[in-house]
């Protein structure tokens, strides 16, 4: 199956990590999912208005005051197709 690649700007794509929404798409989630000694890594889903469509990307934010890393500061946005997918899980209490 061919996933669809998302071009958008690094301006937009920055709106996103301050929680806000950029024209024509939709914050879904942003999420811690790793960390280095330098970095925190994180995980960004977002909607496509027109289509309802998702896309997923990584960006990578200092880990400490010291350290000066943007979002996207190395790389540019790559934003990739994604399908929504109900996952059940069990904890124990």
């Amino acid at each position: 199956m061919q996933r669809e690649k998302l071009n958008i700007s690094k301006d937009d794509a920055l709106e996103f990590t301050l929680g806000d929404n950029a024209e024509g798409f939709k914050l879904i989630e942003d999420k811690l999912v790793d960390t280095s000694r330098w970095s925190e890594i994180h995980e960004i889903v977002i909607q496509r208005n027109s289509d309802g469509k998702y896309f997923k990307d990584n960006y990578s934010v200092g880990a400490t005051e010291q350290q000066d890393e943007q979002p996207w500061e190395y790389e540019d946005p790559d934003f990739t197709e994604v399908f929504k997918k109900e996952v059940t899980t069990f904890i124990y209490e």
